[in-house]
């Protein structure tokens, strides 16, 4: 993982391929972070699908507050293939009938998670005691 700290200027496309251009051994690299200070245009967001691996972009300003820290967010577990198949077995579901997750969510940003994955969520205290559900991110 490569994570780049940008500038306070507006992103352009050139600034991208001077990014791209100046990574060390491309070949290694799965996942690359982008810290934008500023706005990206979108012939910028445009180049970044044209990288061969995984690029993800932060304001500095989401970065602020660390929020799986936060006292009311529940217990998050992200569950292997094997686990996934397991609960879908058990369960007798699909993925889509699962309750859903979008990709853009803070908690999948933060942990990085694609579509298809599964996270287990714990609940704990309040009315409910104790209380388990699965979301599938989309």
């Amino acid at each position: 993982i490569v994570v780049i700290f940008c500038g306070t200027e507006e992103i352009r496309k050139q600034t991208m391929c001077g990014i791209y251009a100046g990574l060390p051994n491309k070949e290694n690299i799965h996942q690359l972070i982008l810290v934008l200070q500023s706005k990206m245009n979108s012939y910028a967001r445009k180049e970044l699908e044209k990288y061969p691996f995984k690029v993800e972009t932060f304001h500095i300003c989401d970065l602020l507050v660390n929020i799986t820290k936060h006292a009311l967010n529940p217990k998050l577990e992200i569950l292997t293939a094997e686990e996934k198949n397991k609960l879908l077995t058990k369960y007798k579901l699909e993925d889509k009938q699962l309750p859903l997750m979008l990709e853009t969510d803070g908690i999948a940003r933060y942990y990085g998670l694609e579509k298809g994955k599964v996270v287990k969520v714990t609940y704990c205290g309040g009315v409910v005691g104790s209380l388990r559900t699965y979301r599938c991110v989309v």
